[in-house]
């Protein structure tokens, strides 16, 4: 039998969308905590909008973005502008310790949910707020893509060829949604720690624009002496993997200055004490998913269990709650709580 991970027996309320606030809590699942993800009817994860989703089927469930990225999770379609919703949510949290999210600062206080509130009510509860720019300042209401972190954060700014324009790295990758994902679990796991040892939970404050930033300090400093770096595209000399570069006829590639067939860069790469790691894994029914960033020798990577469809798990999720058989299905009847959107697929 492996080991058990890290955070078994730790419960997950996932409020998160796309990838900062999803990603956070499937680490967590990684790591061993159950994860109960809640969406509403008329809110669900933007990452459940994709091209190609028919609108005569059941498109939320089958959308390469969200299943990408939230596998191992239990679904739970709960409507927080109800105020009914909202005190399931609060039932839901008496059992939890973690809850994630990063809606728009304000919107939580909205639902009547305030951080402040929760933490006086569950003080053992420890909140994750990934937003923007933060809780405070005067740049607390900005609302940001992954896009515009990058020109904000000065990312951009050390991204692509020398000669060319600042590039980003697009909706496929979005890098500051991936940096803060990792900030925001080890701050968890940290947090989870402080809590043994004083049985105070916390309010954790995670700004996109200054993790991403934080990264690039060097970077910072040299900008402000006057000497900022140049950007180089693929040829950092001193790393074989960012010698790389395919070109667009996707058939051939650059190899440190020569051109080689693309079947042979791996192998070139390999021959330079570059191991290349794979970053994505399957689950059970074949569907590609986010790989593991970390390895424990008696919990080989693997996943274990796919994407749950939207809101199956409602029932069994609210009884563990302590909510009757006639409030849930009170519930349901109001469409406080459901398993589709009241809505199509986005244009």
């Amino acid at each position: 039998m492996p080991d058990p991970k890290p955070l078994a027996g730790i419960r997950v309320v996932d409020l998160g969308w796309l990838t900062a606030g999803a990603a956070s809590s499937t680490l967590l699942h990684d790591l061993g905590a159950a994860v109960v993800k809640i969406e509403g009817p008329n809110a669900l994860d933007p990452f459940r909008d994709w091209v190609g989703a028919e609108a005569a089927t059941d498109w939320w469930n089958h959308s390469p973005f969200y299943n990408f990225t939230n596998r191992g999770k239990r679904s739970v379609c709960l409507d927080l502008k109800d105020p009914r919703g909202a005190a399931v949510l609060l039932r839901i949290l008496e059992g939890a310790d973690v809850l994630v999210e990063n809606f728009r600062r304000g919107i939580l206080a909205g639902f009547g949910l305030a951080p402040a509130l929760l933490r006086q009510r569950f003080p053992r509860l420890i909140i994750v707020s990934i937003s923007s720019q933060g809780e405070d300042g005067p740049d607390r209401d900005l609302v940001s893509f992954g896009s515009t972190l990058e020109g904000t954060s000065g990312l951009a700014a050390l991204t692509g060829e020398a000669a060319g324009e600042p590039v980003i790295t697009g909706r496929n990758i979005n890098y500051p949604d991936q940096v803060v994902c990792l900030f925001a679990a080890g701050a968890v796991v940290a947090a989870l720690m402080q809590r043994d040892a004083t049985g105070d939970g916390a309010h954790l404050d995670l700004s996109q624009r200054e993790l991403t930033s934080f990264l690039l300090g060097e970077e910072l400093l040299a900008a402000a002496a006057g000497a900022p770096s140049a950007r180089q595209g693929n040829r950092d000399a001193t790393d074989p993997a960012q010698q790389v570069a395919v070109r667009e006829d996707g058939l051939r590639a650059e190899w440190a200055g020569g051109s080689v067939p693309v079947r042979d860069a791996a192998a070139l790469a390999h021959a330079a004490d570059f191991t290349a790691g794979t970053a994505i894994l399957r689950d059970p029914q074949g569907v590609p998913a986010k790989g593991l960033p970390f390895r424990f020798a008696s919990n080989p990577p693997r996943i274990a269990t796919g994407t749950n469809p939207l809101g199956c798990d409602n029932r069994a999720v609210l009884a563990e709650a302590g909510l009757s058989e006639a409030e849930i299905s009170g519930l349901e009847q109001a469409g406080i709580i459901a398993t589709r959107p009241r809505r199509g697929p986005a244009a």
